[in-house]
């Protein structure tokens, strides 16, 4: 028992100096590094300057990424389908949206069978142009997830219940003094409204009015104007949503492109030069070039600069210790003189390295953290396609120039995942540095340094 006790005393004693050692020795850094505040200041600069642009760039790159999915969040999908149709010669009545052609119902049953696909919903979007005031008509589905979305967000009373009952949409509520249990007319049939709903209007799938799907497929079939353009079966939709992982997006959307881009074409273009007959297949990379900042940066741009930051931090850093060293010859000789092995002095500018990156690494962090704050009250907007427009642009000369834009905070977060990393980079610098350090330790001669000072 006693053994015991004698080597657990002796290990405390030396765990006890060994902390003591450490102690001083960064004690003594730490004066040294306030002794030279003025030539380290610069190596801590650079390590803080490394740390935040790692840090910025790589959380931009990201956030932009997340930007061009933003379309895409209200409605709980990550691809859209349409297909591309003829302008009708007569805009009065009920006609397709955005001279869209109608999809088969069938179609749907193909999607479901994809692998990767987890959800599919659908929809029949309508511009209906009466005598009164011109709307938008959107046929739902309650009962899917489009459905339910748009009814998460009803404000006042509750969703049709019937064929003859409507959802309309608070703005336009308003503009038009529309009430709960009140009619209103579409295209020659009274709608009761049951309820308001609160979305947004430039939303890709917003609507003035939200109406059952077999309410919309009944007036979009009785549209003389709408069966001359294209021929619409009473059971056929104009957009289809379908809900994916992220990671499966490009799959996915190949597979849909296989299913539905094939066989015949239609003659003939539509304003914006898509084939009459192609389909649309619409995931958020279809958006990221739609996106206007300043502040936009690609994959490899990113990694470029980077590299370009970490080079020129290597340089900057190795030269500067270099020559503090050189200045500190003739102290690093004299304690060689006394004593002091190299492992001795190695240890002691070690220490002084480490804490210079302990230093910036901290101050980095936390200058990210404030610019990435200040960077998400940034305003983004992004361009909605011909295709995706929710407003009857083709009465408009030119319609590339009355794109709709979704205006969004960037979704730039603080990463962890990219702190960790920085602080992995500083630290493979700091040790690149050390080596080098010590290898110009080990070359000083104590007599020959003494008798050239």
């Amino acid at each position: 028992m006693q053994i015991w006790k004698k080597a657990f005393s002796h290990k405390l004693r030396v765990l006890e100096c060994l902390q003591n050692l450490v102690v001083i020795v960064f004690d003594y850094a730490l004066k040294e590094i306030k002794k030279r505040r003025g030539r380290y200041a610069l190596n801590i600069m650079v390590i803080t300057l490394v740390v935040v642009l790692l840090i910025t760039l790589n959380s931009l790159s990201l956030a932009y990424k997340d930007a061009s999915g933003l379309p895409f969040k209200s409605i709980h999908s990550t691809i859209i389908i349409q297909k591309n149709g003829n302008v009708p010669e007569n805009t009065t009545g009920v006609i397709l949206s955005c001279s869209l052609a109608p999809i088969r119902v069938d179609y749907l049953s193909k999607v479901r069978t994809i692998d990767g696909v987890k959800n599919v919903s659908s929809g029949l979007l309508l511009w209906v142009f009466d005598h009164d005031n011109f709307k938008r008509v959107f046929g739902v589905n309650w009962n899917d997830s489009l459905g339910t979305g748009i009814r998460s967000q009803i404000t006042v009373s509750s969703s049709p219940q019937t064929n003859t009952e409507a959802l309309v949409d608070k703005a336009y509520a308003n503009q038009y003094g529309l009430g709960i249990n009140q009619y209103m007319n579409i295209s020659g049939t009274k709608f009761l409204v049951s309820g308001i709903v609160e979305t947004s209007g430039k939303n890709v799938v917003s609507s003035d009015v939200y109406v059952n799907l077999a309410s919309a497929q009944t007036l979009a079939y009785n549209s003389q104007n709408l069966q001359e353009a294209e021929r619409f079966e009473d059971t056929d939709i104009n957009i289809i949503f379908v809900d994916v992982e992220q990671i499966n997006v490009k799959e996915v959307a190949q597979r849909l492109n296989e299913i539905f881009n094939v066989g015949p074409l239609t003659n003939g273009n539509t304003p914006t030069g898509q084939v009459i007959g192609t389909y649309n297949i619409y995931t958020s990379t279809s958006f990221e070039n739609e996106i206007s900042s300043v502040f936009k940066l690609s994959d490899k741009l990113t990694l470029t600069l980077s590299l370009v930051v970490l080079v020129g931090a290597i340089l900057i850093i190795v030269k500067s210790i270099s020559h503090i060293i050189l200045e500190r010859r003739k102290e690093f000789g004299i304690m060689k003189a006394i004593g002091f092995r190299n492992k001795d002095i190695q240890k002691e500018v070690g220490a002084e390295t480490f804490l210079q990156i302990c230093i910036g690494y901290v101050i980095g962090v936390t200058l990210s953290f404030i610019a990435i704050v200040f960077l998400a009250t940034t305003r983004i907007s992004i361009n909605v396609p011909w295709e995706l427009n929710p407003y009857p642009h083709f009465l408009v000369s030119t319609p590339d120039l009355a794109g709709t834009t979704l205006t969004y905070f960037l979704p730039i977060k603080f990463q962890v995942t990219y702190a960790l990393l920085s602080g992995l980079v500083v630290l493979a610098i700091g040790i690149l540095t050390a080596m080098i350090i010590m290898r110009r330790i080990n070359q000083l001669k104590a007599m020959e340094v003494l008798r050239y000072e």
